[in-house]
């Protein structure tokens, strides 16, 4: 969506942070690959040739980057949920290995940076980018061996005008970001660019933003979102590892430019307007178990009072208050789907996950888990609708269909961070700053109120 904006600072759950003081690089190191011509890199810290310099530009004071030397300048300290915002402009000087015609302007941004530095074309450390490029800020790019999925169709860009990326050689192919359009994987040998161009006139000042939250990074240049991508990660031997924190970089990258105004804020959740931006984990149920059969009730039981039972694939609650919880396995990160339906109104019951055995105790889920709320769509209280993490966070709306109807659900579960989908729509995410358990038991509550609530295609697939 064109011209979308962020919250603004009051709205957000910390405030701005400047991560630079207007004086020096207090809070950063350097990092520099070898020079031109060279093969040892200059390492941290090192930097003679000034290529990261604190100057005073349009009466305000400016991180400078000479280009001349591939390298980054990056935070001592680490994120894992954050905003960042930073204002940057172009200069005038390219430089070799990018001083060609075909060559934009390049530097770019780099969040959740993991393992040493120089990682990465022998400048940067392991990270998701967003990209600071001539015609294609905001493009994500591999660094060191980073992928992730995104909604995107590859092209080849010869053939494709009305991508404001061109590429730099001929027949070069790049995956285009389109929201709505299936997901893809991109591996590490190709890119994501956007579709749409919002970077003002060189010379002007640009307003780049990055919401990186559990598992999503969200691209922003000058108020509106050009790229999301998710599941961010990498391979350690035969695993695959998540990427959702770590430091931040800025980079040099044989353009000159100015960066100013670097801040970030901590957040809880992603912001209320960026929510229809951020897809669905997948397409399809590729990959996921389904959790009880037509009329099976292998490895589920019964704790407390009252009892499920299954018939043609529907589970249906009666008594209680009590748990129905599946006792095969844990489950740490990962996407639980299902439906249900309320019989009545305010019908109740909720999806239990990430708790304990929970013996004779259904309490025990309530306590040490996260309960996904099923009940009245427009309660007294927001934290007891329908899509709320109970009782920390109300859902944003509540899609809900007539009573009788059935409903789908999507709740997604990475580290400490909650996500819930209501009928499709994105209605709740919220990161649990008290960080109970990562791993636990999924199950389904039954509720005395004399009213009935059914479930079915419950099914689950584990992320990274």
């Amino acid at each position: 969506m064109a011209g979308t904006t962020v919250l603004p600072a009051a709205e957000s759950d910390t405030q701005w942070r400047s991560l630079f003081n207007g004086k020096d690089l207090s809070g950063w190191d350097t990092y520099l690959a070898p020079p031109p011509g060279g093969k040892t890199p200059l390492g941290l810290n090192n930097d003679p040739r000034g290529v990261f310099t604190v100057t005073e530009t349009d009466g305000a004071p400016a991180i400078h980057v000479s280009g001349e030397i591939y390298g980054a300048i990056t935070t001592k300290d680490e994120f894992d949920n954050v905003h960042l915002r930073v204002e940057y402009k172009w200069g005038g000087k390219k430089w070799p290995p990018r001083a060609g015609p075909r060559h934009y302007r390049d530097s770019g941004i780099l969040y959740w940076c993991v393992g040493p530095h120089g990682a990465g074309s022998a400048a940067w450390m392991r990270s998701v980018e967003c990209n600071v490029m001539e015609k294609g800020v905001g493009q994500w790019w591999s660094v060191d061996g980073t992928y992730c999925d995104a909604e995107a169709v590859k092209l080849v860009l010869d053939r494709a005008p009305w991508v404001p990326y061109r590429g730099e050689s001929d027949g070069e192919t790049c995956f285009v970001y389109q929201q709505g359009f299936p997901h893809v994987t991109v591996p590490a040998s190709d890119g994501i660019t956007p579709s749409m161009e919002y970077e003002k006139p060189h010379g002007e000042w640009n307003l780049c933003e990055v919401v990186a939250w559990g598992n999503v990074g969200i691209h922003i240049l000058n108020g509106s979102v050009n790229l999301v991508l998710t599941n961010p990660r990498f391979r350690e031997g035969d695993r695959e590892m998540p990427l959702n924190h770590g430091k931040l970089q800025l980079q040099s990258e044989a353009a000159e430019l100015f960066y100013r105004k670097v801040e970030a804020r901590s957040i809880d959740r992603i912001p209320v307007l960026l929510l229809p931006h951020v897809p669905t984990q997948q397409d399809g149920d590729a990959g996921f178990i389904p959790l009880f059969g037509r009329d099976a009730t292998d490895g589920w039981a019964q704790c407390g009072p009252g009892h499920f039972t299954v018939e043609n694939g529907v589970a249906t609650g009666s008594g209680g208050m009590g748990l129905w919880w599946f006792t095969n396995r844990m489950f740490t990160n990962f996407v639980l789907r299902g439906e249900w339906v309320q019989e009545q109104d305010i019908a109740d019951s909720g999806v239990f996950v990430r708790f304990p055995n929970p013996g004779n105790d259904p309490w025990l889920a309530v306590h040490k888990g996260h309960e996904m709320e099923l009940g009245d769509p427009k309660p007294e209280k927001p934290t007891d609708a329908t899509g709320s993490i109970y009782p920390f966070s109300a859902p944003v709306n509540v899609p809900v269909k007539p009573y009788g109807q059935w409903n789908s659900y999507e709740l997604t579960c990475v580290g400490h961070n909650y996500s819930i989908r209501i009928n499709g729509q994105l209605v709740n995410t919220w990161t649990d700053r008290k960080q109970r358990s990562l791993a636990g038991y999924v199950g389904l509550q039954n509720y005395n109120d004399g009213k009935t609530v059914r479930h079915r295609a419950v099914r689950i697939k584990e992320l990274p």
